[in-house]
């Protein structure tokens, strides 16, 4: 993937983020005030977010947003470490992604809202 197709797709992202997202749902109850969602839980959550949604999940899989190693799934917010989204498309798809599932600590819950990509 080339910079330009990665900025072209935090961009969209950003854009669903602001415009398209619908009303989120709580993922996540009586979280601590210290709690900072990790990798592996925001992939998880981001799951049980698009099989909520009806979407069969078993032949996707969340698309790195980085080119680095080792590969981030979880685009973590700039100044909060608790909120950011990750990105789905089927296994094997050239597609850079089809879904975006937004997650957000806030209090002591955390939502999360997935999205298909226009």
């Amino acid at each position: 993937m080339n910079r330009t197709s990665f900025i072209f797709k935090i961009s969209v992202v950003v854009v669903l983020l602001f415009y398209g997202c619908g009303r989120p749902e709580i993922c996540m109850h009586d979280v601590k005030s210290d709690f900072v969602i990790s990798e592996n839980l925001a992939v998880s959550l981001s799951r049980n977010a698009l099989i909520n949604k009806g979407i069969d999940v078993s032949d996707m899989e969340p698309v790195p947003y980085h080119f680095e190693t080792p590969k981030r799934l979880f685009a973590r917010g700039g100044r909060n470490n608790n909120s950011g989204y990750v990105l789905w498309h089927k296994i094997g798809e050239s597609t850079l992604f089809e879904y975006s599932v937004s997650i957000e600590k806030r209090d002591d819950k955390i939502y999360c809202d997935a999205e298909k990509t226009k």
